[in-house]
């Protein structure tokens, strides 16, 4: 496999973890950035079509599907959610680790999360958003797979964007360059990321593409991907019997 951009191939069956210094197994974490579902602050671009009330009950059930596939991973990862407001999380999943996101924009906050989560012993971290719902668990395993490979992991998004950036504790604090000067919420983001990670010299792999859910066209391709019975698919029911009984016969 090359070293530098390359695909992240699925763990072989039977294939054990690559050991950490001391010749344990690494201390995996998932950290999962969230947010509050609070109605005008979530899924704004999908606000004209589902209304502010019915973006944030779209979000919440993807927060819950995500939350979903994080604990179908055999990685042996723990999952922490990482929220800019805590106490709707600690709330809504009691056996959960729920920690307060800290810094001034998205580049700061990964900066603080990946710091904290090192000093805190981790051997490595993924970091990934909530709004992926039908991403397969698989990429997950594959990604922390990995990172007993390479120093440094990103799951590429369709717009750009990433959907998945994750780290192994060597790589820091160097790999905090790759969260600094980026022109967040643009469609050159990764570009940008892997330009920073070939001038560090720091080789990478790249999980398969996947999508972001923030626009009508999202929202069509989530509906053909949501298993009928989870959360995002029985939210989808809902709001579409909502919007026909707002248009109501013959409209």
């Amino acid at each position: 496999m090359t070293r530098r951009g390359r695909s992240a191939s699925a763990p072989s069956s039977g294939t054990r973890a690559a050991s950490a210094p001391g010749g344990t197994l690494p201390e995996r974490r998932i950290l999962l950035f969230v947010k509050a579902p609070r109605p005008g602050r979530v899924k704004t671009r999908l606000t004209p079509q589902l209304g502010e009330q019915g973006a944030a009950f779209l979000y919440e059930a993807l927060l819950d599907d995500t939350v979903v596939l994080c604990r179908a991973t055999t990685c042996g990862a723990r999952l922490e959610l990482w929220a800019t407001s805590v106490g709707w999380f600690r709330r809504r999943h009691p056996d959960l680790a729920v920690r307060r996101q800290a810094g001034a924009d998205l580049g700061a906050r990964l900066r603080s999360a990946f710091s904290a989560s090192f000093a805190d012993g981790a051997d490595q971290v993924v970091i990934m958003g909530s709004d992926h719902p039908t991403l397969p668990a698989a990429y997950l395993d594959q990604a922390f797979a990995a990172l007993g490979e390479v120093p440094l992991v990103i799951g590429p998004c369709q717009d750009g964007g990433y959907y998945l950036l994750g780290l192994r504790r060597g790589a820091w604090p160097t790999a905090a360059e790759l969260l600094s000067g980026i022109p967040w919420s643009t469609d050159a983001v990764l570009s940008v990321t892997r330009e920073r990670a070939s001038g560090l010299a720091m080789p990478w792999a790249e999980l398969p593409e996947w999508y972001d859910v923030d626009g009508p066209i999202d929202l069509a391709r989530l509906r053909r991907d949501a298993p009928a019975d989870s959360a995002t698919a029985r939210a989808l029911v809902l709001l579409s019997g909502a919007a026909a009984a707002e248009s109501g016969p013959g409209e």
